[in-house]
């Protein structure tokens, strides 16, 4: 019996929402800004009529940090610190305010602590930026999968895991029917609006520590660790007939009908990785003329070549 991979989760990031996120971070941000340079000026400039309002509760900063406990940039471990960085500054902010409020002459130390706390603020925020565009970085940004660029490295460390830990492990590749007739037929919109569902029908048919990506264009690869050529079969099986099952039409209500076409083949020390991945494609358009939306497992009977 084989055990479950402890660290191979999905990948998938619905990327609308992280730039969603981002712009509203970018604007909360400045708004930050905007709050310590009118604090700043305010002690400058002392004015007991005036008197600057250090508390987070006026940065509109502390209204977004609040309520973006679930966003796209939450799971970020710069996130909890930005928040925390945040409050002290206005701490400080209020401390500084009192002592001037109470007569006495604001230190040089005083300035100094502050702008530390600013400069950490400033290289922590933008951390927590640069980590959600590297993010972005790796994957598809149609459909939130893993892309291909990370896909590579990805399956050699499973290749390298399996054969350490002496467990199988599978790709498998999907190819979407006839997806040129979708767009010739009703255009590259739906087409889009297909691979979405497809995507989205397939992560939710993998098991919880598959990983999926686009492979490209109509395309897309499982990795499957633990996973027999028996197992492998059963979720690309899954996965076929979940897209199949989609029930997707046009704005005016015309049925498009979606299937799929699946290979699979082992990844093993006797293969690199790339000969695994021309099996596993091998068998899907092995698939494709047997008829389209089947599975096929390479074997070792099969010497054909995909067609052109």
């Amino acid at each position: 019996m084989t055990s479950e991979p402890e660290d191979s989760t999905q990948i998938h990031v619905q990327t609308e929402q992280v730039f969603a996120s981002l712009a509203a971070y970018q604007h909360a941000l400045t708004s930050h800004v905007d709050w310590l340079q009118s604090w700043y000026s305010s002690v400058l400039n002392w004015d007991d009529q005036a008197r600057p309002t250090p508390g987070a509760g006026h940065c509109r900063f502390t209204n977004w940090y609040e309520g973006a406990g679930q966003s796209a940039l939450a799971g970020y471990p710069a996130f909890a610190e930005l928040g925390q960085l945040h409050l002290e500054i206005h701490a400080k902010a209020e401390q500084i305010t009192e002592r001037a409020a109470d007569g006495h002459t604001v230190t040089t130390s005083d300035y100094e602590s502050m702008m530390a706390l600013v400069l950490a603020f400033s290289t922590t925020a933008q951390g927590l930026e640069r980590d959600t565009w590297r993010t972005l970085a790796t994957v598809d940004a149609l459909t939130g999968l893993g892309n291909r660029q990370t896909m590579m490295s990805h399956l050699i460390g499973e290749r390298d895991r399996a054969i350490r830990l002496k467990q199988p492990c599978c790709v498998g590749l999907a190819d979407i029917d006839h997806f040129k007739r979708i767009n010739d037929t009703h255009g590259h919109a739906v087409g889009d609006r297909v691979l979405r569902a497809v995507a989205e029908a397939l992560r939710h048919t993998v098991r919880p520590y598959d990983v999926l990506y686009r492979y490209g264009g109509e395309e897309f690869l499982v990795c499957l660790p633990a996973a027999t050529q028996e197992a492998g079969l059963h979720v690309l099986e899954r996965m076929r007939a979940a897209v199949a099952g989609l029930n997707l039409t046009t704005a005016t209500g015309q049925p498009i009908p979606v299937t799929a076409s699946f290979g699979l083949a082992e990844l093993s020390a006797d293969l690199s990785v790339e000969e695994s991945l021309d099996r596993a494609d091998i068998a899907l358009y092995d698939g494709k003329r047997g008829g389209r939306n089947r599975v096929i497992a390479w074997s070792q009977d099969d010497k054909s070549d995909k067609p052109g």
